[in-house]
């Protein structure tokens, strides 16, 4: 099994044959970053369509079973997903709309300031929000959504994992103690801290090839990647680390700058350098064959490469998709 916890592409036909033939079985696919309720619930219309016109590559991710019955039939499974968490618009009512809808993960969120907590590009002076905050990772926790924290400042990301009875995602980012200061999203990336603390609760990090965040930036090596992922299995276990690109073929500048300014901003917080180019071993998913063949050379056994590759993801949806007991 091979699941790829976030790619934001513009889906495409094309798109969906290139994990066909690099045999994905599942897609955390980002469907709001900004958007509210109305817009996020078009978007999320959208891709029931698509859905539906390629049922032949396409299948949904509302369960493990659903990646499994993808796995079993040579489809990609489609988990839908929020960046932030603004499409709730501070209404937890609409959490438990969301999930019925299909959506299964959510980034409390994004780079900013919102009413459940803060983002990464703010300082970490502020954390989860004691009110909003608190009791959105409750309902999340209860209707069955995975809490993600990719995007989260330090303090956010402590303090929601604090609050949290589940088992909390990061699906797409690095040991920022590995990868160093010299790229150009350092604040992106998670502290050993974090990391430890997202493991002991149970959770899983998905590792990017995302050049602005990975060793080395764009020239960033497959080997160089595999010593990532050693070093974060080192950290936390095997039973933790997973895969998450951050791969957005497809968006243009326009999507670039709405993904950094939003409508809060005249110009983008923090400078764009313009689209990067992922590196040429990754090849859209291609590059995961070539990663996990490294890891197996590198001494990694067949059942810890299937960890990694997504049997930690499968386990984690498995339990976090579905609704908490009731008290």
């Amino acid at each position: 099994m091979l699941v790829d916890a976030l790619q934001f592409v513009k889906p495409s036909r094309e798109r969906f044959e290139e994990w066909h033939a690099a045999r994905i079985t599942a897609v955390h696919a980002t469907v709001a970053i900004w958007e509210d309720s109305t817009e996020t619930l078009r978007e999320v219309g959208r891709w029931q369509r698509l859905l539906a016109e390629n049922a032949d590559l396409l299948g949904e991710g509302r369960s493990g079973d659903d990646l499994r019955a993808a796995e079993r039939d040579g489809r990609t499974a489609i988990v839908l997903g929020f960046q932030n968490s603004s499409p709730f618009e501070d209404d937890l009512d609409l959490v438990g709309a969301f999930h019925q809808a299909g959506v299964r993960i959510a980034q409390l969120t994004y780079n900013t300031q919102n009413s459940a907590g803060a983002g990464c590009w703010e300082g970490d002076d502020a954390g989860l929000s004691r009110t909003y905050g608190v009791n959105l990772v409750r309902e999340m926790n209860q209707v069955g959504m995975l809490i993600d924290i990719s995007h989260c400042n330090e303090r956010t990301s402590l303090e929601a994992l604090e609050a949290s009875e589940r088992p909390v995602a990061v699906t797409h980012a690095n040991p920022r103690e590995f990868v160093g200061e010299n790229v150009e999203l350092r604040f992106r990336n998670k502290s050993d801290t974090v990391l430890k603390k997202a493991a002991e609760k149970g959770g899983v990090v998905g590792l990017s090839m995302y050049p602005r965040i990975a060793p080395n930036g764009v020239d960033c090596t497959v080997e160089e990647f595999c010593d990532m992922i050693a070093y974060t299995v080192e950290l936390i276990g095997v039973d933790h680390v997973g895969l998450g690109s951050d791969y957005y073929a497809g968006q243009g500048d326009e999507e670039l700058h709405w993904w950094r300014q939003g409508r809060w901003s005249r110009k983008p917080m923090v400078p764009i350098s313009g689209p990067v180019e992922f590196p040429e071993w990754f090849a859209a998913g291609r590059g995961y064959a070539p990663v996990l063949e490294r890891l197996r050379t590198r001494g990694f056994s067949a059942a810890e490469v299937e960890q990694i590759s997504g049997g930690n993801w499968l386990r984690m949806f498995d339990d976090g998709f579905s609704a908490a007991p009731q008290n």
